[in-house]
């Protein structure tokens, strides 16, 4: 692993499909990813039940640059939930994949937990994972050492961190040491009441680039069943 600065991309895809039961236009030709696949990433069993009888697809591809990246994101997905909103559709988030629920009014890049999904196939090995983050021009986190019955706890500390790196980048590079706050917690797992949580409970992280797995490994520095969550 390595200190210096992560890759900025000259280019990102964010790519959305749109399902529905009539077509909207001529059906764009990408295969949907399969029910397996949906569900590893946390795609409830009721939104595959509504795919069964949505199969005709409106694609939607926005490319941008790393400055663009967070933006033609959001605008994406807000168009995407606009277009299943009025015509009784489903959303696939194809970058993750998973179904995506919730109102066009009700995107927020503040909140984290909209664009990624933590991957626990590392669990017994003591890590947590995003996916999610490349259509950021980012490379995906890993957390390292995490005991398996901390993984909430480690979650929601990961949720925070990812809401700074994603309000920060790529005007700064998240390599090195960082701070994540209560605040930014409750930002990133969408509370809304966040602007009103405490500021002053910290954890220091440290977070290094591994570029041979093109990814942010992170360490925490401290405890935050302590430093954090403590009554």
């Amino acid at each position: 692993m390595t200190a210096r600065p992560v890759p900025r991309p000259e280019q990102t895809r964010v790519m959305y499909a749109v399902m529905t039961a009539e077509p909207l236009a001529t059906d764009d030709l990408i295969p949907p990813p399969s029910p397996e696949l949906l569900r590893r990433y946390g795609t409830s069993e009721v939104a595959l039940r509504r795919l069964r009888s949505r199969h005709h697809q409106t694609l939607l591809l926005r490319t941008a640059d790393a400055e663009g990246a967070a933006f033609a994101q959001r605008d994406a997905r807000v168009e995407a939930l606009s277009i299943a909103e009025d015509h009784d559709g489903v959303v696939i988030d194809l970058a993750v994949p998973r179904v995506v629920d919730g109102r066009p009014g009700e995107v927020s890049l503040a909140h984290a937990t909209q664009w990624y999904v933590v991957d626990y196939a590392e669990l017994g090995s003591g890590r947590l994972a995003t996916v999610g983050l490349v259509s950021f021009g980012l490379p995906e986190i890993v957390v390292e050492g995490v005991e398996a019955d901390q993984h909430a706890m480690l979650g929601a500390v990961l949720a925070g961190l990812v809401h700074r790196v994603i309000a920060e980048w790529p005007a700064n590079d998240p390599v090195g040491r960082a701070t994540v706050t209560l605040r930014d917690i409750a930002y990133g797992l969408g509370d809304p009441a966040a602007a009103q949580t405490p500021n002053d409970r910290t954890i220091d992280v440290d977070i290094a680039y591994d570029p041979a797995a093109e990814r942010l490994v992170v360490r925490l520095l401290g405890d935050p069943a302590v430093t954090l969550f403590a009554p």
